[in-house]
């Protein structure tokens, strides 16, 4: 879905590793991030937010 406030940018679930850092990537839905994060192992975390879209950026709030 896309960011209306931040142009070039989405909004969805995100499986990322904070350190390194690493975005696995970004779903539409909680669950099929929540299975990506399964098979990632431990390290991996699930957060809704917002990707600029071509990168490895990802923003979330906590």
């Amino acid at each position: 879905m896309e960011d209306k406030d931040n142009k070039g940018w989405v909004k969805g679930w995100a499986v990322v590793r904070s350190s390194p850092w690493h975005l696995v990537g970004v779903f539409a839905t909680e669950e099929d991030a929540e299975t990506e994060a399964r098979k990632m192992g431990d390290k991996y975390e699930v957060h809704y937010g917002s990707h600029r879209t071509g990168s490895d950026d990802f923003v979330w709030g906590e």
